[in-house]
């Protein structure tokens, strides 16, 4: 162990595709209570994409605290700010990062200032390096369990075109089962209607672009039932897993919420704008209404504060 409270790498080399795969499964995260901590597996994912790319090693902070402070600004939880310097520190704690000049952060209280002034750098470590440049397959296979495991598949693509790896999605990975019952059940006792527009257009008798939504996301241990659901259209769906909508209760159900940072100029605006501070769609008998609990959490760890 170093003194900046990371592994050093040497002590558990990862050599191999499983050991390196199981360290993405068993990855050490900061947890509190339901709160979302995505900072390790972005960091992860925007080194996995520096791979693909043919980039070096190691990269210095000051390259990364922007990219990453960006990660952690659009998909990461709402919060006043974002520390990129913690995971760049302490994702060495998994064996799977290298810190270079790692004596600087000895006996010293870490932060960016640090990380600068001594041009930290870090990376994977040297064997794990040498594996990912040499097997594409792996780092999509580390990609896609780092998604499954921390984001709903409506950010996938975000995320990927974020930190620069190409669409390739590998589905040998072990996720949460899911239950196949969710879609129907929702979309049944939401009348197979959006609950926030009322979108139900069908093309014979099969419905286009209807979805069944998680308010807590399944990554983040939401469970597979309705009172975690809405049926959403896809615009709508993707805008409550971004947190540009959110939902409230109001003495008789609940309220669309539309973030302020929610901004643009053409008429399809209005698809999101027109629904600010309106009745959400209620389901055929309250007993299926949303949990409040899992609305909490969206509103917390997902909506986009001040709504308009």
């Amino acid at each position: 162990m170093n003194d900046a409270g990371s592994r050093d790498p040497a002590d558990m080399p990862v050599s191999t595709a499983e050991q390196f795969l199981s360290a993405i499964d068993g990855l050490n995260v900061w947890r509190r209570g339901s709160q979302r901590a995505p900072h390790k597996p972005l960091l992860l994912l925007l080194a996995l994409g520096l791979v693909a790319r043919g980039g070096a090693r190691t990269t210095p902070f000051a390259s990364v605290e922007k990219p990453l402070r960006d990660l952690l600004r659009r998909f990461g939880p709402p919060r006043a700010t974002h520390h990129p310097e913690y995971p760049f520190v302490y994702l060495g704690n998994d064996g799977l990062w290298d810190i270079v000049h790692a004596q600087a952060l000895r006996g010293r209280r870490i932060g960016r200032k640090v990380l600068l002034d001594n041009g930290v750098s870090a990376g994977f470590p040297n064997a794990l390096f040498a594996l990912l440049r040499s097997d594409g397959r792996l780092v999509q296979q580390a990609a896609q369990r780092l998604l499954d495991g921390h984001f709903p598949a409506s950010l996938h693509q975000d995320i990927r075109d974020a930190v620069g790896l190409r669409e390739h999605e590998v589905r040998d990975a072990p996720r949460r089962p899911r239950d196949p019952k969710f879609r129907h059940e929702v979309l049944r006792v939401y009348e197979r209607h959006c609950a926030v527009c009322g979108f139900d257009i069908r093309l014979v008798d099969d419905l286009l672009g209807l979805e069944a939504a998680h308010i807590k996301w399944h990554a983040a241990g939401g469970p597979d039932d309705v009172r975690n659901g809405l049926a959403l259209c896809g615009l709508h769906h993707k805008a409550l897993d971004r947190g540009a909508i959110g939902i409230e209760p109001t003495g008789s159900g609940f309220q669309v919420l539309i973030s302020a940072e929610v901004n643009g100029q053409s008429e399809a605006m209005r698809w999101l704008l027109d629904y600010a501070g309106q009745a959400l769609r209620q389901p055929q008998s309250t007993e299926w209404a949303p949990d409040p609990s899992f609305v909490d959490w969206h509103r917390k760890e997902v909506f986009r504060d001040p709504p308009r």
